[in-house]
């Protein structure tokens, strides 16, 4: 290569799906021990590249070197014995297996059997400061625990270079700081990472140099100390956007939702009312109970005890069919898992919660759910080649777009959006709040979940601080400053 500190040199590379050209003429360097920051909307590219780094995609032409070695071919076993980790986005571990055995997958024997295993899965997540059990499994843990696992996973490859592709979606704070730490102390031995994050704030944070990505192109690279914050929305959008939330809607009339006492081995004698053309904001730490409040008002989990009325009639939801036959709608916190039935078509996800309305005799009318597709894609602008394209293709902003669609169909007097914007770049995250503006504007009430302070206090017209099952404050956030709403949130 001509620069021995270049670790990674992506030169005119090209990728296309069916219909998409997802990579076109893009050109990279890393250097040794930097963290490089990339930002894009979704569908800019960024991922594919990842993917092709990785071995999961092969490009279609341009060239890739890595440690001074030219890659033409590779597989993901390959790439990471080459030293090239991979965190995804979306969590690759086996759920059935314990912590330990994810960590080492593939590598017992060489580790000296499962209790070597378990021994150095114990010993790299104590140098990450981590308390997990190596011996629990997976699908015991919450997301910030599989994170972490993924993590330590990358870790124990001894990579050369790690990519983390949004790997801050599900911490709390706390673990942002010992993420941060850990990529501090990674840097110094001389470890680079790719930083992939819609976070803008991370990359100002943590990153030497950030490339901006637009469409499949490459729009820029500069040190992140030549780069200002709007210049960099503008870049990966195309366009200026001059604030990052809309002006707030102020239109809360009646109470249209009353709850009380919803008691859990989580949750603690919950109660709250919430007003008809209102957003209510829910605030707190990961594993504070935000998410177990909804699925309890959802009938998704089983609560004795407690009651709800709506329109000031009392109510008896069972389960979820019966919240959507009450006017309640659910965007829910994971949408490829609870979301999207990924393998079916744009189309047979957007029109799920119109069924009712469009089958005849177990029979679907195929011309009525098309028309329900195309209309909420015009109305949400989901880039999608066809309606009939699988909604695992899409990016995860046109993923949560379809299931903003499908509920919009149907018109709910409540919606509910668990972490609506996480995964999701700065221009799709103003289209959602554009919308829910216009949805309560419209008479619609919205009760909205997010780890995400700041567009809780500049979209919600009320916010609740929840702190280990229990509601701990009630605040207005145009008077409270953020630092009293968090203190409350944290107890």
């Amino acid at each position: 290569m001509a620069n021995d500190n270049i670790i990674l040199s992506i030169k005119d590379v090209h990728k296309s799906f069916p219909g998409v050209k997802a990579l076109d003429n893009v050109s990279l360097e890393v250097r040794a021990g930097s963290v490089h920051g990339i930002v894009g909307e979704n569908g800019a590219g960024k991922s594919t590249l990842m993917k092709i780094l990785s071995g999961v995609y092969e490009k279609d032409s341009g060239t890739v070197a890595f440690d001074g070695q030219t890659v033409e071919r590779t597989t993901p076993v390959e790439s990471l014995n080459r030293g090239l980790s991979i965190i995804y986005q979306e969590f690759n571990l086996v759920n059935t297996m314990s912590v330990g055995e994810n960590i080492f997958l593939g590598r017992f024997k060489e580790m000296g059997g499962m209790r070597g295993t378990h021994a150095k899965a114990r010993e790299l997540l104590d140098s990450i400061g981590s308390t997990i059990d190596t011996h629990r499994f997976v699908e015991e843990l919450s997301a910030a625990e599989k994170q972490m696992v993924e993590i330590t996973k990358a870790l124990s490859f001894n990579s050369k270079l790690i990519i983390m592709d949004e790997p801050s979606s599900s911490l709390t704070s706390d673990e942002l700081k010992r993420l941060f730490q850990i990529i501090h102390d990674l840097k110094q031995r001389g470890v680079s990472i790719i930083y992939i994050s819609h976070k803008l704030d991370e990359i100002f944070e943590l990153c030497d140099i950030v490339t901006i990505m637009r469409d499949g192109h490459m729009i820029d690279t500069k040190p992140v100390s030549e780069v200002t914050r709007n210049e960099m929305i503008t870049k990966m959008v195309g366009r200026d956007i001059e604030n990052e939330f809309p002006p707030r809607a102020h239109c809360a009339g009646e109470t249209i939702l009353k709850v009380s006492s919803i008691k859990t081995r989580k949750l603690h004698d919950i109660s709250f009312e919430l007003k008809k053309g209102e957003i209510l904001g829910l605030v707190g730490l990961v594993g504070a109970g935000r998410t177990e409040i909804i699925r309890a008002i959802c009938g998704a989990d089983k609560v004795k005890g407690h009651a709800v009325s709506i329109g000031g009639k009392p109510v008896k939801i069972k389960n979820p069919a019966s919240a959507k036959r009450m006017g309640i709608g659910l965007v829910p916190e994971d949408r490829k898992l609870q979301g999207l039935v990924l393998p079916f078509s744009v189309q047979s996800n957007i029109a799920m919660a119109s069924l009712d309305r469009i089958s005849r005799l177990g029979f679907i009318n195929r011309a009525e759910e098309k028309a329900i597709a195309l209309r909420q894609i015009n109305n949400l602008s989901i880039k999608t080649p066809s309606p009939m394209t699988k909604a695992v293709s899409l990016s995860g902003g046109n993923q949560q777009k379809c299931i903003m669609g499908r509920w919009l169909e149907i018109n709910p007097s409540i919606l509910i959006l668990d972490e609506p914007t996480r995964g999701i770049d700065v221009g799709a995250k103003y289209e959602i709040y554009v919308l829910m503006k216009q949805i309560v504007e419209n008479g619609g009430s919205i009760i909205m979940i997010s780890s995400e302070l700041p567009e809780v206090l500049n979209m919600s017209n009320r916010v609740l601080t929840i702190c280990e099952g229990r509601i701990t404050g009630e605040f207005n956030p145009e008077d409270v400053p953020a630092q009293t709403i968090m203190d409350a949130a944290i107890g």
